[in-house]
């Protein structure tokens, strides 16, 4: 370890968060300039930390221990931007956290993948907040932060100045800067990398409160990944063609919100480029089918967001699953990522049609724990007609696994039965932890906004039908992903 440039490097992280606090509390300096200033030396400070340890457990620790530390500061509200902000700024945590996830798998036999997303976050963000800042007048929204047109074509360019321009010059500095495919850099190439550009600008746009300080180098390392494997690098730009259309599609139809059609558009990149078209299809008819279901007429609207474009909160509670196993079979391909990612969209399938199914028809609902009768719409409540409805989303999903997508008649029932566990385990949460509140009339709802009370007389504030979908999704996606090899043997040696 290099101990005198580990103090300047140190010294030099927290000079700048202590100078920038002292001039934001001042009144000195701008909230936004002060968190782009610290943004700037302290992403590009931990980028190149590696240089200065070889030591890649001891990196790991000292990084998890700021993680820990600064995760305390944010919530604890110690930093004068938070103190000065009604929400906490989570991407000073977050950034690290990225970092630690990259260099645990990747550090000692592929750094560039730690290396060069770090240093995407770390430049293009602030050019992109400055250009922001100075040249745009009107501004969108598609998370929770304000975003603008300069600012997003500022991160794009600079992130593929950065990938295009820097392993190059960076080579001659240290072997961890190397990137190995740079040296095959040709038409093909540039394109390629020009597309993992645009999703780390898309990862962007996407991220509020911090988030894009997690998903901007995680997203830019997957491209990375697919960029140096010649059969995924012909796949980007037409995955991301056909994303792009189906998310301008979505978006005029309204199915999705401009939100949710940015987020099912990196999803459908980053499927049909891994998955191919056998995953894609299955999950563009969830998609399609839980839209036009949500259309159908029915008595009672569950929830606020009824009727409504489904926004991007939604969209990650049904594909968000898929879109971390998608990001583990890009970098470190394995079967068992794919099976995986066709049981969450079987789960989501089934939950979807359930719900849409036992709405439209009607009858009787009891809750799942006790079977009460219940009003429908409520999380928790099954019926017959619902229930059914579900196992035949799981059933289509099943057979959709067995034709197009290469599995065995034994894999195609464990990702069938997946959906329909994963169904009931979403009406086991939802009954149990979703929060429920009273109207001013004692009717229960599961809408805040419609509550006499701001406090939930069950479950808790922050589940919400998104968080049921997605923990339910993740859980049952496990456990039968676990199971998977046992339940496949035993249901061969049934069948033969």
């Amino acid at each position: 370890m290099q101990i005198q440039e580990v103090i300047i490097l140190l010294a030099l992280i927290l000079g700048t968060l202590v100078l920038s606090e002292q001039l934001a509390r001042a009144g000195k300096l701008s909230l936004v300039l002060a968190r782009k200033l610290v943004h700037l030396v302290a992403v590009s400070g931990v980028a190149i930390s590696p240089l200065f340890f070889p030591n890649q457990r001891l990196l790991a620790g000292i990084i998890a221990f700021f993680v820990l530390i600064l995760l305390w500061a944010v919530a604890t509200r110690r930093f004068a931007i938070d103190a000065q902000r009604q929400r906490r700024s989570w991407g000073i945590a977050l950034f690290p956290l990225a970092f630690l996830i990259l260099l645990v798998p990747f550090g000692t036999l592929w750094p560039w993948l730690v290396v060069y997303p770090m240093l995407v976050l770390a430049l293009a963000d602030p050019a992109a907040a400055l250009v922001g800042e100075l040249v745009a007048r009107r501004y969108w929204q598609l998370t929770g932060d304000r975003k603008s047109w300069p600012g997003s074509l500022t991160f794009f360019v600079v992130a593929a100045a950065v990938l295009l321009l820097l392993p190059e010059w960076l080579r001659h500095v240290d072997p961890l800067f190397a990137w190995p495919f740079v040296s095959l850099m040709h038409g093909p190439t540039v394109v390629a990398i020009l597309v993992v550009a645009a999703l780390a600008a898309l990862a962007e746009a996407l991220g509020s409160g911090g988030g894009d300080n997690m998903t901007v180098p995680l997203v830019t390392a997957w491209g990375m990944a697919a960029v140096g494997d010649s059969a995924l690098q012909s796949e980007l730009l037409p995955a991301a063609g056909l994303a792009a259309l189906f998310g301008v599609l979505a978006w005029w139809r309204r199915w999705l919100d401009a939100g949710g059609a940015a987020l099912a558009a990196l999803t459908g990149v980053m499927v049909w480029t891994i998955g191919g078209w056998s995953l894609a299809l299955p999950l563009i008819l969830f998609f399609l089918s839980g839209s036009l279901l949500g259309r159908l007429p029915r008595k009672v609207l569950p929830d606020a967001k009824h009727g409504r474009p489904r926004d991007w909160m939604q969209v990650l509670a049904n594909g968000g699953i898929v879109i971390g196993l998608m990001w583990l079979h890009g970098i470190l391909p394995s079967s068992a990522w794919l099976l995986a990612a066709w049981i969450s969209v079987s789960i989501s399938m089934a939950d979807t049609w359930s719900s849409e199914f036992g709405q439209w028809a009607g009858g009787r609902v009891v809750d799942i724990v006790g079977f009460r009768n219940l009003r429908p719409g409520l999380s928790g409540g099954i019926s017959w007609q619902g229930t059914l409805g579900g196992l035949a989303g799981a059933v289509i999903i099943g057979g959709f696994a067995w034709g197009v997508g290469g599995f065995s008649p034994a894999e195609a029932v464990v990702i069938a039965l997946a959906g329909f566990a994963g169904m009931l385990a979403d009406s086991l949460l939802g009954s149990l932890c979703q929060a429920r509140y009273r109207r001013a009339n004692g009717e229960p709802t599961e809408d805040s906004s419609q509550a006499s009370s701001p406090r939930p007389e069950k479950g808790w504030a922050w589940m919400t039908n998104d968080w049921v979908n997605l923990l339910s999704n993740l859980v049952i996606t496990i456990l039968f992903a676990a199971l998977a090899g046992t339940l496949v043997a035993w249901l061969t040696a049934c069948l033969s």
